[in-house]
């Protein structure tokens, strides 16, 4: 894996709960292999920064390959984008770059890949985050602005891609805060794993 792309935006419900404009195009921003954290085992810990409120954004993540000359998606997963909301916030009304809310240790969290056989299947098939317990977030693909295929399309022309880069296609609503001690169950498809937040 050379980056992680990750798409802003694409779930209008989540662009109004933020109470943001709605881009007219995709909204882009990388973030390194090293922010990654590959789920493993029945109940992995995950260490979040102490220097703010980080929010939860579950999302359905493909992987991209390279194949008869030209780049495809060959699996799918259901991840986390972990998120300085505060932080953000201060950072878009200055208008400056959003990585230092973005990008620190952990804040990509990614689950195991499936082979990806089919996009009905994929793009139907509800993905959730639970805390604690309780039903945070849960989305459908098919409710993307702008679906999979299209943003392969689109990166393309911004970004050059490596065989191994991963795509976060985006939030739907109901992103939150996360607490220390918070258990955390992420489903979709294939994608079943569990994280307990330190």
């Amino acid at each position: 894996m050379d980056k992680i792309i990750c798409v802003g935006k694409n779930y209008l419900k989540h662009a109004h709960e933020l109470g943001d404009g709605v881009p007219e195009e995709p909204l882009y921003f990388i973030k390194p292999p090293s922010s990654a954290c590959f789920a493993a085992g029945p109940a992995q810990s995950v260490a979040l920064p102490g220097t703010g409120e980080v929010h939860h954004e579950v999302e359905l993540v493909f992987k991209i390959g390279f194949a008869s000359g030209r780049f495809c998606f060959t699996h799918y997963s259901v991840g986390l984008d972990l998120t300085l909301r505060e932080l953000q916030s201060r950072l878009k009304k200055a208008g400056q770059p959003w990585e230092k809310a973005k990008v620190f240790r952990n804040s990509a969290v990614l689950g195991p890949w499936i082979e990806l056989t089919g996009w009905d299947e994929v793009l139907n098939m509800p993905f959730a985050l639970s805390v604690n317990g309780e039903t945070r977030q849960k989305g459908f693909g098919k409710d993307m602005r702008w679906k999979p295929e299209e943003l392969l399309q689109d990166i393309q022309r911004w970004f050059p891609l490596v065989a191994g880069d991963a795509l976060f296609s985006g939030t739907p609503e109901g992103v939150g805060p996360l607490r220390g001690g918070d258990r955390l169950h992420v489903t979709g498809g294939g994608v079943d794993y569990r994280l307990v937040v330190e």
